[in-house]
C-alpha cells in the first residue's frame, strides 16, 4: 500500500495510521525515520543554537550582492525587501508548524528524520510531491552551496595570489578539496560550530563594510548615478533577494535536531531579525554610495588596504564554513536513499565526493556566480522559501480526523498565505526566465572550454 493522498484523506483513529504506516510496502519507517540516533543526535540543538544556523547558513554570498541588487530596481528594491524578509520568515515558521502537525498526528515522525520536508510534502500532498521536494532541494542545495564556493575562491585567490599566478578554475579546485573533509560529518548537531563562526565571522564584516562605505559616502561632493530599471533587471533582483532570505530548505532538519521543536518559531524569528539588521542597512549604504559602479560583489567596491584583506578573510571563512550548512540537507537524503548507516563510513566518504565533484563541475561550467545565484534564488529556492510551507500548511490544516486537535486558519491569514504563494510563483518564474537567457548568454566564459579562465576579468564581477 503507498502513502497516496487518497489514503491519507481516509486514515483512521492514530493506531490506525500507525499501523498502515508500518505495513507499507515502501518501508515508510526507515525511508523517513529512525530511532537508531546517537545519545549526542538525540539531546538536540538549543533555540540559541538554531538560531545560528538560520541566520548564520543566510548571511553568504547573497549579502555581499545586495546593493548591486538593489541598483538593479532601484529604491522599489527596499520595500521589496522587507516583503520578501517578512514572507519567508512567515513561510520559514509555517515549515515548522508542518512537522509538529507530522508528529501530532503519526508517531512515527517523533524519531528523528533525516529528510524531513520531502516527508511534510508526501503527508500533504502524496508520494509526487516527496519526489518534487526532493528535486528541488537537491538543485537548490547543490546550486547554493556552489555559488558559496565560488565566492570563497575568487576571495582566497584575492589574499593569496593578487597576481593571478593560479587561474580561477584552480581556485575552485582547492576550495573544494579544502572543504572534503569537513564534508563528511554527519547532521548539523555535530557541527554546530560552523553556524556559529558563519554568523560571527559574517557580522563582523558588514560591521567593517559599513564602516568604510559610509567614509566614503561622506566624501562625496554628490550621488552617483544609478543603473536604469527595467522589467528584466527587477525579475533578476527577485532572485537574488530570494536567494538572501530563502535558505529554508534546510529548515526542517534545524529544526529536527532541536531538543524542543515547538520552538523553532522562535528561532526562525529571531533569526531573521538578524538577517535584516545586517542586510538593510549595507544595501542601503552601498546603493547610495556607489550606484551604478557597484560590483557585484562589495568587497570589490571597497578602497584597497587593511579592512579589505580582513572583510575578505571573515567573508571567505563564512562562506566556507556556510556551504556545509546548505549541502547537508541534500546529502542526507541521498544517503537515507541507499540506506547508509548514521555513523561514519566509507559509503558516506564516497557519496559526499560525488557530490562535491558535481558542484566543482557547475562551478567551472558557470564561473559568473551572480548568474548562478539568480537562477537558484529564482527557481528552486523560490519554491522551497515561499511556494510550498503556506501550500503544505494549509492542505495539512484542511484535513480531518476525528483523532485530529481541530486545526484552523483564520480567512485572513489564509488570504496573507495565499499571497505569498502567488507572490513566489508569478516572481520565480520571471526571475527564472531572466537568469537563465543571462546564463546562456554567458556561456562562452565557462572554465572548462576557455583554458581554466585564465583571464579573471568578467568572469567573478558581472555587473
Amino acid at each position: 500500500m503507498d502513502l497516496k493522498l487518497k489514503n491519507l484523506k481516509t486514515y483512521g483513529t492514530q493506531e490506525e495510521d500507525k499501523s498502515n504506516l508500518k505495513k507499507s510496502n515502501s518501508g515508510f519507517v526507515t525511508n523517513f525515520c529512525t530511532n537508531g540516533i546517537d545519545n549526542t543526535i538525540r539531546r538536540g540543538m538549543s533555540v540559541l543554537t538554531t538560531v545560528l544556523f538560520v541566520a548564520g547558513e543566510n548571511a553568504g554570498a547573497g549579502l555581499l550582492t545586495l546593493p548591486h541588487t538593489l541598483n538593479k530596481t532601484g529604491w522599489i528594491g527596499v520595500p521589496l525587501m522587507l516583503i520578501m524578509c517578512f514572507d519567508a520568515a512567515i513561510a520559514g515558521s509555517l515549515i515548522g508548524k508542518c512537522w509538529l502537525i507530522l508528529e501530532e498526528r503519526w508517531p512515527e515522525f517523533q524519531a528523528s528524520c533525516r529528510d524531513p520536508y520531502p516527508a511534510i510534502g508526501q503527508m500533504a500532498y502524496g508520494s509526487k510531491m516527496k519526489s518534487v521536494i526532493t528535486l528541488f532541494i537537491q538543485l537548490s542545495s547543490i546550486g547554493s552551496s556552489c555559488v558559496c564556493l565560488m565566492v570563497c575562491a575568487q576571495l582566497t585567490s584575492d589574499l593569496i595570489d593578487p597576481d593571478r599566478v593560479l587561474s580561477y578554475g584552480v581556485w575552485i579546485l582547492i576550495v573544494c578539496a579544502a572543504i572534503c573533509p569537513l564534508m563528511w560529518l554527519g547532521t548539523p548537531v555535530e557541527f554546530w560550530l560552523a553556524a556559529a563562526v558563519a554568523l560571527g565571522t559574517s557580522t563582523i564584516a558588514v560591521a567593517i563594510l559599513l564602516f568604510n562605505i559610509v567614509k566614503v559616502f561622506i566624501s562625496l561632493e554628490s550621488l552617483p548615478t544609478p543603473s536604469p530599471t527595467n522589467a528584466s533587471t527587477i525579475s533578476l533582483a527577485f532572485g537574488a533577494f530570494v536567494f538572501a532570505f530563502g535558505g529554508t530548505g534546510p529548515f526542517p532538519t534545524f529544526q529536527n535536531d532541536m531538543r524542543k521543536k515547538n520552538r523553532f518559531t522562535r528561532a526562525v524569528t529571531f533569526g531573521f531579525i538578524i538577517l535584516l539588521i545586517l542586510f538593510l542597512p549595507l544595501a542601503v549604504m552601498g546603493y547610495l554610495t556607489y550606484g551604478s559602479s557597484v560590483s557585484t560583489n562589495i568587497i570589490n567596491s571597497i578602497p584597497n588596504g587593511t579592512h579589505r584583506i580582513v572583510v575578505s578573510i571573515l567573508m571567505t571563512g563564512h562562506l566556507f564554513f556556510a556551504s556545509l550548512l546548505m549541502i547537508n540537507p541534500a546529502l542526507q537524503q541521498i544517503e537515507d536513499k541507499f540506506s547508509i548507516p548514521h555513523t561514519f563510513n566509507w559509503k558516506r566518504v564516497a557519496i559526499r565526493v560525488t557530490m562535491l565533484c558535481i558542484i566543482l563541475f557547475l562551478g567551472e561550467s558557470v564561473p559568473r556566480f551572480g548568474k548562478l545565484l539568480d537562477l537558484v534564488g529564482g527557481s528552486t529556492a523560490t519554491g522551497l522559501a515561499f511556494v510550498f510551507p503556506p501550500l503544505f500548511y494549509i492542505k495539512l490544516c484542511s484535513m480531518k480526523n476525528s483523532s485530529w486537535p481541530d486545526r484552523r486558519i483564520s480567512l485572513l491569514n489564509k488570504l496573507y498565505y495565499y499571497k505569498i504563494i502567488l507572490l513566489g510563483i508569478v516572481g520565480g518564474v520571471c526571475a527564472t526566465i531572466a537568469a537563465v537567457i543571462t546564463i546562456l548568454d554567458s556561456l562562452r566564459v565557462s572554465c572548462i572550454e576557455n583554458g581554466a579562465c585564465d583571464a579573471f576579468e568578467g568572469i567573478t564581477d558581472d555587473r
